[in-house]
């Protein structure tokens, strides 16, 4: 670990996502603290032998939290480690070992970063252009246990609408400020329902035991209920069906295949 001091004079003045101890005593000055969110998350007190990703990491908070469990812990962001804070937090406390990948969640698979016990998507899908790819991607990386939390429209619809599986687009607020964006962050594409979020988990194979709704965010725990991917409509979001050659002979009517 770096000398408290030197490790002061690193982290003043920057500007964190996470309000977090980065050594004893000493913390970032973050605009959201997520202890209370890791709490939510039940995750075990000894991860030892447990592998975990943590998709969109940004400063870093959860993998370190799980890393100090015994977690074997792999990070992914769209920034790099060292324009984060991720690599700076590393740094300072020696943790060289966690494993972190300057990745877009929309170009992350589990062919080549392999599957793990569990997978944090927190705080990531409304912030990406195609959510449904950004889960299903999440979803193969995950052998077992699958974390999302995110922003929630329910309680700024009417009615029975809340209750409906919406998606709301997010314009640009810097173009279009007529519109309004949450916490004035450009990067917000979307808003969900619960049921939206619920129901796609269960569309890329996975069952929801926990569901958790407070104002505008949303936590939810699920499993894996299906072994991968077959069963699930993600061939037909995503790939090209497989080509069947035509006969030889045109004008025969069995030379064609259509299906």
């Amino acid at each position: 670990m770096l000398d408290a001091e030197i490790a002061k004079q690193l982290i003043v003045g920057r500007s964190w996502h996470h309000d977090f101890e980065i050594v004893p005593g000493l913390y970032t000055q973050g605009n959201y603290n997520p202890t209370g969110l890791w709490k939510e998350l039940e995750l075990p007190e000894d991860m030892d032998g447990i592998s975990l990703a943590d998709v969109g990491a940004s400063n870093g908070f959860f993998s370190f939290e799980a890393h100090r469990r015994g977690a074997r812990v792999t990070a992914f962001d769209f920034r790099h480690k060292d324009n984060s804070g991720f690599g700076l937090a590393q740094y300072i406390n020696g943790l060289e070992d966690i494993e972190h990948h300057h990745a877009n969640v929309l170009d992350i698979s589990h062919q080549q970063y392999g599957k793990f016990d569990v997978v944090l998507a927190l705080g990531l899908l409304y912030h990406v252009s195609d959510p449904y790819l950004a889960l299903a991607n999440c979803a193969g990386l995950s052998q077992d246990r699958l974390l999302i939390e995110s922003y929630c429209i329910d309680a700024l619809l009417p009615g029975q609408l809340a209750d409906e599986p919406v998606m709301r687009f997010i314009p640009d607020g810097s173009r279009f400020p007529e519109h309004g964006q949450v916490n004035a962050d450009r990067s917000n594409f979307w808003g969900f329902t619960s049921k939206c979020l619920k129901l796609m988990l269960e569309d890329v194979g996975f069952s929801v035991e926990r569901m958790n709704v407070r104002g505008e965010r949303v936590f939810i725990d699920a499993r894996r209920q299906l072994p991968n991917e077959r069963g699930t409509r993600l061939n037909m979001a995503y790939k090209t069906a497989q080509a069947t050659p035509r006969g030889e002979e045109p004008d025969d009517p069995q030379a064609w295949k259509i299906f």
